[in-house]
């Protein structure tokens, strides 16, 4: 069983068996309201949201107007796409094939991040965001689905965020970790685009008692967020100068520390909260909020307060919530993966141009910020070919399949999916199949990077973990290479 991130186009061929019926388990869409719920039932357990099951999809697919039935849609592509990358079927007359296309599919449509959460992190109305805690009650209904149905289940997660101090992925990356945990679980996670994008800074060793200034070109953007995250016990303090030069002062690191600065010259304005020992590690993390931001260079005055020397990492938003004109002009390309992908107990997967074998400018690299290598391996992902959302009609399509939209689409989540294919492939080998009854990500995570293929460089490394996918190779390295 397979689950997709962002809703499902029910209706495309990639997901109907030969006769017509879904391959699709179930769906839960949490974006419908329970009081415009024409049909469709809360799942059991959860609050809110409409659940489909595949007699349902069924029905719906059988009808004159589907949608008054079902009424799930895939808004922007995305879900579909990597559903049918990892799953989907096996269409001759359109040359493709999903990874593992007998595999059932579960879908979790998750619903936007509300209003108060898009205001705190300073992300405009216009960008598609989700909710943390709706993220995990998406995995929560995948796992329980699961478990009714008696199946090994592959988690297909293909987002992410620069929010977090990139070590153990956050709350998000320890509930994936413990539900991967599990016999039958495998949580395959994307590292992100964000290696060229300019937004993370690394800083040099900085002495007791030093300061540097990291300077910020910003863009056209209303708002957005900064963290600041330093090892514990370490402390760092900041200022800000603004682009015509104003000093807002030295800010001192305590617990519960908040400032709110009001630039006289520029109409922004900083908010800055210290998180002394914030969740996932223990360590600093300051988080500096800028709203109506002036265009030009920033500097972010750290000093450091501590006994002793040490570094800092910061990092802005990921590409898609802030404009390609925001970015630190002394970046870092390295750690740049993104959470939940850092946690060292899921299957993190970075990608490679399968055109040049060579990798790609935009493919998040690792490692961790303490240096866990992450990613663990890379599969291609630029112009992977798979199904597109958006078809004429469902009983159109059933009589010509040629009337289905296909395309091409590049990316880390593209690549995840491919992997997210061959784990469900493994897991098959080695649950359904008795090799390997104990088979969680761990196992497989360790199963492809024994067979992963090295294509002459030095593994392990930041930009491909241990090499490149290999299903073939992972039998070749259980008998012993030839």
């Amino acid at each position: 069983m397979i689950r997709t991130p962002a809703g499902i186009d029910y209706g495309h061929p990639a997901f109907l068996d030969a006769d017509g019926t879904s391959r699709i388990y179930s769906i839960w869409d949490q974006t419908i309201p329970v009081e415009n719920m024409k049909s469709g039932k809360v799942p059991e357990g959860f609050l809110f949201g409409a659940e489909y099951l595949r007699s349902d999809i069924d029905e719906a697919l059988m009808s004159d107007d589907p949608k008054n039935i079902v009424p799930s849609v895939d808004t922007n592509g995305h879900g579909t796409f990597l559903a049918g990358v990892a799953c989907g079927n096996k269409i001759d007359e359109r040359n493709f094939s999903g990874v593992a296309p007998l595999a059932d599919i579960c879908v979790v449509k998750c619903r936007e991040a509300k209003r108060n959460l898009r205001r705190y992190f300073r992300i405009s109305d216009d960008r598609v965001v989700y909710g943390e805690q709706d993220i995990m009650l998406g995995i929560k209904y995948l796992w329980n689905t699961a478990v009714k149905a008696g199946k090994p289940l592959i988690i297909c997660f293909g987002i992410g965020t620069n929010l977090g101090g990139h070590e153990r992925g956050g709350c998000l990356g320890e509930y994936l970790e413990s539900i991967g945990n599990y016999s039958g679980v495998c949580a395959v996670t994307a590292c992100g685009n964000e290696a060229n994008a300019g937004h993370h800074y690394r800083s040099r060793l900085l002495r007791s008692g030093q300061d540097v200034e990291v300077e910020l070109r910003t863009g056209n953007d209303e708002g957005f967020t900064i963290e600041l995250w330093g090892d514990a016990p370490n402390l760092y303090a900041i200022g800000i100068i603004s682009p015509s030069g104003e000093y807002s002062g030295k800010t001192i690191a305590k617990l519960g520390e908040q400032r709110r600065i009001n630039f006289v010259l520029e109409r922004t304005t900083i908010d800055i909260d210290y998180l002394i020992t914030a969740y996932e590690s223990g360590d600093e993390c300051v988080r500096l909020r800028f709203s109506s931001v002036e265009e030009g260079i920033w500097k972010i005055r750290v000093f450091n307060d501590n006994r002793g020397d040490g570094y800092f990492d910061m990092w802005l938003p990921i590409k898609n919530f802030i404009s390609e004109n925001t970015y630190f002009l002394e970046s870092d390309p390295d750690v740049t993966i993104c959470n939940p992908a850092n946690n060292i107990a899921l299957l993190s997967n970075a990608y490679y141009n399968s055109y040049t074998t060579s990798a790609v400018a935009e493919s998040s690299r690792g490692y961790t910020r303490s240096g866990y290598v992450k990613p663990d391996i890379c599969s291609p992902g630029i112009d992977i070919f798979g199904p597109m959302a958006g078809i004429i009609s469902e009983r159109a399509v059933k009589n010509d399949v040629s009337l289905a939209r296909y395309g091409y689409m590049s990316g880390s989540s593209a690549a995840m999916a491919v992997t997210a294919g061959a784990a469900a492939l493994l897991m098959e080998w080695g649950i359904i199949r008795r090799n390997d009854i104990t088979m969680d990500t761990v196992s497989i995570q360790k199963y492809l990077i024994r067979g992963a293929e090295s294509t002459g460089v030095e593994v392990p490394n930041r930009i491909c973990g241990y090499g490149g996918i290999d299903l073939y190779g992972v039998f070749q390295a259980m008998r012993g290479r030839m």
